[in-house]
């Protein structure tokens, strides 16, 4: 349903060179897609999470829930980083000359101001609020500060990126503290690192553009202005092209959230979307996979507090060895 209604249409709009290219004689920026590609997944995902509700025992018994792999998630996390140099600095499409070898580096150099700005950054406020060091945070910080600069990563400077990455992270933060609030359960914080981040970076593509002011105006032009006939500069745009980009975030929230809405609905109608309680309780892993378990996570197992709580009760016991 995704890739075959949602999708094609937004990116007809856009990469297509549909009606938001041409909107106002300026069209939208979206250098590699942080509309187009993550607003568009972060909507989808924001109503199939909102509909299909939050899973049994999620907000009662919070520790439940909480991530088992670390290791898994911070390779993961940076095996998405690495690919996002294929994703940003491949958008330019050509290196037929040195501009645009030029346009590529600097696309990739703001690329990882971004994602480093973002990681550090939510890492910092995690820990000023749970006065704990989070490492999950710290990879979804990351994340966040690559959505944001999706958009904008081929028209502005990189100490805007390094602005776009920090405004992100703080984005990204108070997102997943407003489903949380709301009790909205978003399993990897998916919709507040490509819905809310994603519809950032299309404003912040607009917001930080290169051009001189809010007169002149880069966009697609990279490191030259967009230009008039007899071939100079544009003037009086830059504000225009704003625009553009918050009819931009509102087009997609409301394609994809309307379709994703209907699809999800039909889905929980039918009865197809969630599975029984039984299942829930039980587990999916036993109930549908063999082995049952993928995880040694029983009874039996010990958190590292107990394992260190046995060690120190065992050294403090006098010795009976003769």
């Amino acid at each position: 349903f995704m890739t075959s209604f949602i999708y094609p249409v937004i990116v007809a709009w856009t990469w297509g060179g549909g009606w938001l290219s041409k909107i106002f004689e300026v069209g939208y920026m979206d250098f590699a897609g942080s509309g187009v590609v993550h607003l568009t997944g972060g909507v989808s995902g924001l109503a199939g999470t909102v509909i299909l509700g939050p899973r049994k025992g999620r907000f009662s018994n919070p520790e439940e829930f909480e991530c088992h792999n670390l290791p898994l998630v911070v390779l993961g996390t940076f095996a998405l980083w690495f690919g996002w140099y294929g994703f940003n600095p491949g958008s330019t499409l050509t290196m037929k000359s040195g501009s645009d070898g030029a346009l590529a580096a600097q696309v990739a150099m703001n690329t990882t101001l971004a994602a480093a700005t973002g990681g550090i950054t939510v890492f910092m406020l995690r820990y000023f609020i749970m006065k704990k060091y989070d490492v999950g945070a710290l990879c979804n910080g990351i994340l966040a500060g690559l959505v944001s600069i999706t958009a904008g990563c081929g028209n502005m400077e990189s100490g805007s990126a390094f602005a776009t990455g920090l405004i992100g992270a703080f984005v990204y933060q108070a997102a997943s503290m407003l489903l949380q609030k709301l009790h909205i359960d978003d399993p990897v914080d998916a919709s507040p690192v490509h819905g809310f981040c994603g519809a950032w970076g299309v404003i912040a593509a607009g917001l930080f553009d290169w051009g001189r002011g809010i007169d002149n105006y880069h966009g697609w032009s990279g490191f030259g202005c967009m230009e008039k006939d007899d071939g100079g500069c544009q003037t009086g745009i830059g504000g225009t092209a704003i625009g553009v980009q918050f009819i931009m975030v509102l087009a997609i929230v409301a394609w994809a959230g309307t379709l994703s809405g209907i699809g999800f609905s039909l889905l929980k109608i039918t009865g197809v979307l969630r599975y029984g309680t039984h299942v829930e309780e039980e587990g999916i892993d036993s109930h549908h996979h063999s082995p049952p378990k993928a995880y040694a996570l029983g009874p039996q197992s010990l958190s590292p507090s107990k394992v260190y709580a046995n060690m120190t009760s065992e050294e403090s016991e006098p010795s009976t060895t003769v």
